[in-house]
């Protein structure tokens, strides 16, 4: 009889330790950014993700076919836009096939609830790759659950990875981190054959980010300086060479400019990495013993040479070496001589105290681990990290946008960082220093409760839809009504004209053509808009009739129906004895009590400050600097800081005679008017002594002289009112009430007469 041998196979309780820890890790990341989910209504998040959640709409049409997707005819008209020629594509793409099992059955709903709720994975995705890359290359766990913690609580994250949010950059930091990892272990394990998942993972990170530039040139860089500390070997160059021609390959599948030979920045150029990487081998074994010293050296010069060669020829040719979103990171100053890039936040430099805020204690940590990668970590994997960490902190502090792809960046260096602080703590023998591993991770523990925290509060706010693109943290249906009117009720070829950060939602929920969509594309039109809306009305009609060819309803030439849509906040103010009367605006000291002073929200201050820039008009000829400047610091001066801070930060509604005669500004008080509910009152047209007398209870806000005449556009008729309550507050000698208001015009021929219909708190009223 045989005797046989049972294996069993061994328990690793560390791996069932990282399990445990990550997985949890893992839930509360996903429970921080779900948090809304418990007050709000969900939905697709902010303006953006509605065009991605629309190409994937587009695509599942499609039968996840991303060749045959149709360009999109609503946007930029009456030019449109294939949407397969930007990198948008990517990650709509993937929204797409995920829903597809279940879009026989639920059609569009399934891509929308696919959309809405592909954040999760991102949340777990995003825990997993930061403790996997940090792991490996550190072998410390203790590092890797740092990061991995950083991750799952992390501000900067949670303002774009909420519910809705698809943000193209978060998963491009992702997919680099899963790339970092599979190179390291091809590295470490000496097995280039990793270099396929991690080709794979920088296709993924190019299609669904786009950042693709980004990312070969820190690699390349990376590849540069493992040269020059003499790192280099054949395992890495292999490695590269497997990853960049699996990148290439699966990006060449993808539709047109992202695709394989798109240009220098992807493709073939990749695979002159690993070229390089070998050449530099081969120089090594080939050059004599005497000059090997200054090997490094001459590889150094002959690149920079070649550099500034290629350099000089295209700026020979008028082209630059560098797009254009990246030389204003490079330069600064550039962005300032690009007006639109001077009115988006998201190109606006921020000071170091908002990058501590975004990113807290991993920033300081980060910062570590850049040092301890170049003294103790310096192969590929953890070089390329340190670039891709420089280069995004730096890029961020230039350009906001990217914040949310740099935390991924930050949490993995400080875990490397807080690692190799473990590591030099456990080789001492010293019980005292021993001591020091416990203190270091107790105060990061509670820096990240407080991120945590701070997370929390971030992610308790309804999407920027459900309560009118505001900062309250209240539903509100102005927006969300408006839509649907314009979808159910204006023909489907009509075009409508808004500012462009409302472009998507028109395009995507209204269903309708838009002359500008929630991006910098065409920067003609975008000025063109914010021409028509800071001139008088003849001025936006010339245009439709000279520059579109489109003319009123009523005209023997109309062919299109034109709308125009506008929002913002107004005030009404019902005094004690019940007159009524309404402001522009909402209280500038909101939730304070109500004394008079509005200011804006919506469009009223995008034309006082970001459509003057764009449009080159002087700021000055809309707003009354002078009166609002004068009359705050003589309140300041005589002790009254808190009037005087009101009325600075009443400035978006201190008109000038040009401003009252804007399209824009009588859009807001015909609309108002046509409620019925009260005359409308000028700003600013409360004097200190009527405020004063107010204040002491003998006078109410109302003042007959301030109320304006009546406004009748010829040539655009209100057709729809959207007017939904935020809140009601105390006022002097009365009540006010807040509302968001969203108005609607048609262009018709004067003298035509249509019908109003005003959607106020969910009542509809014909007129």
């Amino acid at each position: 009889m045989q005797s046989s041998t049972k294996v069993i196979p061994k328990f690793d309780k560390f791996k069932f330790l990282d399990v445990a820890v990550i997985s949890g890790l893992v839930i509360v990341s996903i429970l921080i950014r779900t948090v809304n989910m418990l007050a709000f209504p969900q939905s697709v998040n902010e303006f953006d993700p509605w065009y991605l959640f629309y190409n994937a709409l587009l695509i599942a049409q499609s039968g996840g076919n991303w060749y045959a997707v149709p360009p999109d005819v609503h946007g930029w008209f009456p030019w449109g836009y294939f949407i397969e020629l930007g990198n948008t594509i990517g990650l709509p793409w993937l929204v797409s096939l995920f829903s597809l099992p279940f879009y026989g059955q639920f059609g569009s709903n399934a891509v929308y609830t696919v959309a809405v709720l592909s954040d999760i994975l991102l949340d777990g995705l995003g825990v997993v790759a930061a403790f996997l890359a940090i792991d490996v290359i550190t072998e410390n766990r203790i590092g890797a659950y740092i990061a991995a913690a950083i991750v799952a609580v992390s501000p900067s994250l949670t303002y774009k990875n909420l519910l809705g949010g698809l943000p193209k950059t978060s998963w491009g930091g992702v997919f680099v981190l899963f790339s970092i990892y599979f190179v390291t272990l091809a590295i470490k394990r000496k097995n280039p054959l990793y270099g396929i998942p991690a080709g794979i993972m920088i296709f993924l990170a190019n299609i669904t980010w786009g950042g693709y530039t980004y990312i070969d040139l820190s690699l390349a860089i990376s590849a540069f300086l493992l040269v020059l500390l003499n790192k280099n070997d054949e395992i890495t160059a292999k490695t590269l060479t497997i990853l960049a021609v699996t990148s290439a390959f699966l990006t060449s599948l993808a539709p047109n400019n992202i695709g394989f030979m798109s240009g220098l920045a992807h493709g073939l150029s990749l695979l002159v990495i690993p070229l390089f990487l070998y050449i530099e081998l081969y120089i090594r074994q080939i050059i004599p013993k005497e000059i090997l010293d200054s090997k490094n050296i001459l590889i150094g010069a002959a690149i920079v040479f070649i550099l500034a060669l290629g350099i000089l020829g295209l700026a020979a040719l008028g082209k630059s070496p560098i797009p254009s979103r990246y030389y204003a990171i490079v330069n600064p100053f550039y962005q300032f001589s690009v007006p639109i890039d001077r009115t988006v936040a998201e190109y606006i430099p921020q000071p170091v105290t908002a990058m501590i805020q975004d990113f807290g204690i991993s920033l300081f940590l980060s910062i570590i681990g850049m040092y301890f990668v170049i003294t103790r970590r310096a192969q590929l994997p953890g070089l390329w990290l340190l670039i891709l960490g420089v280069a995004s902190i730096y890029g961020t502090s230039e350009q906001p946008y990217l914040f949310n792809y740099t935390a991924y960046i930050v949490a993995a260096l400080a875990g490397l960082g807080v690692a190799e602080i473990a590591n030099r703590f456990a080789e001492s023998k010293s019980r005292g220093i021993r001591i020091a591993p416990l203190i270091m991770l107790g105060i990061i523990g509670v820096s990240l409760l407080a991120d945590a925290g701070i997370s929390m509060e971030i992610s308790y706010e309804p999407t920027a839809i459900y309560n009118a693109a505001t900062s309250f943290l209240t539903t509100n249906y102005a927006w969300i009504s408006a839509l649907d009117w314009i979808n159910h009720n204006t023909p489907k070829n009509a075009f409508i004209l808004s500012w462009w950060d409302y472009g998507y939602w028109i395009e995507v929920v209204g269903n309708r053509s838009v002359i500008d969509e929630n991006n910098t594309l065409n920067g003609t039109q975008i000025k063109l808009m914010a021409e028509m809306f800071l001139n008088n009305e003849s001025f936006a009609v010339n245009v439709l009739e000279s520059d579109f060819h489109l003319y009123p309803y009523g005209s023997p030439n109309y062919t299109i129906p034109v709308y125009i849509v506008a929002y913002d906040a107004v005030t009404q103010y019902i005094s004690s004895s019940g007159q009524s009367v309404w402001f522009i605006g909402y209280p500038t000291n909101f939730p304070g009590e109500f004394i008079g002073y509005t200011t804006s929200l919506g469009d009223i201050a995008k034309a006082m400050g970001a459509m003057t820039i764009i449009a080159g008009y002087n700021m000055y000829s809309y707003v009354n600097f002078t009166y609002v400047n004068e009359t705050a610091t003589t309140l300041a001066e005589a002790g009254q800081t808190q009037l005087a801070s009101i009325v600075a930060n009443s400035l978006p509604m201190a008109w000038t005679p040009k401003a009252y005669n804007s399209l824009i500004v009588n859009m807001f008080i015909e609309g108002v008017q046509a409620l019925n509910q009260g005359p409308v009152q000028a700003p600013f047209s409360i004097s200190l002594s009527q405020l004063s007398s107010a204040l002491g209870g003998n006078a109410t806000l109302i003042n007959p002289s301030g109320i304006l005449p009546n406004v009748v556009l010829p040539y655009f008729r209100p057709v729809y009112i959207s007017l939904y309550p935020v809140t009601a507050e105390p006022a002097v000698g009365g009540e006010a009430i807040v509302y968001i208001i969203v108005v609607v015009y048609q262009f018709v021929e004067p003298n035509v007469i249509l019908p109003l219909i005003i959607q106020e708190n969910g009542t509809t009223i014909n007129t």
